[in-house]
């Protein structure tokens, strides 16, 4: 299963990527059989096929995504930070899909960031999610190592002045 976020934003080029006749086709060449698509505030809603190329499922907004999250095969995510430590931490396989139309275009330092680092395949932008569906698909994605919360908790204790315990 593919799941797609967008997050709590609006991302419709890509939604309309990824409901695309030629990204299912593709999708299905690569064995995906279903496609989860998560379009938060946007307004393009998936098409219905007949017959259809993958069982697919669509809707805006959700408390939590973890259930899509931990039963996808793929994510495909925009490059929003927390969708991104979100996969990474349920040790998904993740394909980032930048927003170029985003102020200063942000995104895409973390989603360069990450995949020089072999965590996640890219897009630079939504009609390159063709290439990076195939990169996705055979990519060798390094672990997501875990937080290390300790100089968190030492700067607090310090700044409150507490000692540790035990």
């Amino acid at each position: 299963m593919i799941f797609v976020t967008v997050g709590t934003t609006s991302f419709d080029d890509l939604i309309k990527e990824v409901d695309s006749e030629s990204f299912q086709k593709q999708a299905k060449e690569l064995g995906y059989t279903r496609l989860v698509v998560q379009y938060g505030r946007g307004s393009h809603r998936m098409c219905d096929r007949e017959p259809p190329i993958l069982e697919v499922e669509s809707f805006d907004l959700k408390p939590s995504l973890e259930d899509e999250m931990s039963s996808a095969s793929l994510v495909v995510s925009h490059a929003g930070a927390g969708s991104i430590i979100e996969a990474l931490r349920q040790n998904r396989r993740l394909l980032v899909v930048v927003n170029p139309s985003l102020m200063d275009n942000h995104q895409l330092e973390l989603a360069e960031a990450m995949y020089r680092r072999g965590f996640c395949a890219m897009a630079a932008e939504p009609h390159q999610l063709p290439a990076a569906l195939a990169e996705a698909a055979k990519m060798q994605m390094q672990p997501y190592p875990p937080a290390d919360l300790r100089p968190w908790h030492k700067l607090l204790e310090e700044t409150c002045g507490v000692a540790p315990t035990g």
